[in-house]
């Protein structure tokens, strides 16, 4: 038999569903072109690294600085 159904009041349902749609959209960035093409040529390197038997290479300060949001680089 299955579990009864629990019907939540209105003003919750639409409490439950604001904050689904706000969670979706606050883990989403923006990137800008060069931090794109710097993020695949990262993981390219780590994928050669590992079909070798390799350890992934090290990553700069130069390119996590790119990385990072141009706010929190401004600190």
């Amino acid at each position: 038999m299955p579990p009864e159904r629990i019907t939540l009041p209105r003003k919750v349902r639409e409490y439950f569903a604001e904050i689904g749609k706000r969670g979706g959209q606050a883990g989403r960035r923006e990137l800008t072109r060069q931090q794109a093409k710097l993020l695949v040529a990262i993981r390219e390197a780590k994928r050669a690294a590992q079909k070798e038997g390799k350890p992934p290479p090290k990553i700069d300060r130069k390119q996590l600085a790119l990385l990072q949001k141009p706010e929190a680089r401004r600190r």
